[in-house]
């Protein structure tokens, strides 16, 4: 059987500490989560020499069922990147998570989804061309077999 050719039902993430998913991990009752930090360039938009002024910079908080079906997306928009700052985001994302409660750092395993976020798509997104399933927007990361839960940037 060729199952590189298959992307699963549910993908499993490994947390990487200081990393692309330093926060992701489960609530007290068991509820998963993934957030991150993202941007967007949006569509139709001219890119300048300043780039910093058109791009759209998010902070987003996916909350997943203990079976790890999506529930909902917590997300801030925190202007364009010329507008805010990377702590300023951190501390954001930080508050996010502080309002599920107890929470423990830890590897999830989720079903692939999308949303969307002022007309942009954001999630976990199967492309079935490359047989993956990418951290949108941007393709920040991208899930792979053998689905280890082990990624590229």
């Amino acid at each position: 059987m060729l199952n590189w050719l298959i992307i699963p039902k549910k993908i499993p993430i490994k947390r990487e500490e200081d990393y692309h998913t330093h926060y992701i991990g489960k609530t007290s009752d068991g509820r998963q989560f993934f957030g991150y930090e993202t941007f967007v360039f949006p569509k139709g938009v001219p890119l300048s020499d300043d780039w910093t002024k058109v791009r759209r910079e998010y902070v987003v908080l996916y909350i997943f069922d203990k079976d790890g079906n999506y529930l909902t997306t917590n997300h801030w928009f925190a202007g364009t990147t010329s507008e805010t700052n990377d702590s300023l985001t951190r501390k954001k994302l930080e508050e996010l998570i502080s309002e599920l409660g107890d929470v423990n750092y830890t590897d999830i395993l989720v079903r692939p989804f999308k949303t969307i976020i002022d007309g942009h798509v954001f999630g976990l997104v199967p492309n079935r061309i490359l047989r993956t399933v990418d951290l949108e927007p941007s393709s920040t990361i991208s899930f792979h077999w053998p689905w280890d839960g082990e990624y590229d940037t």
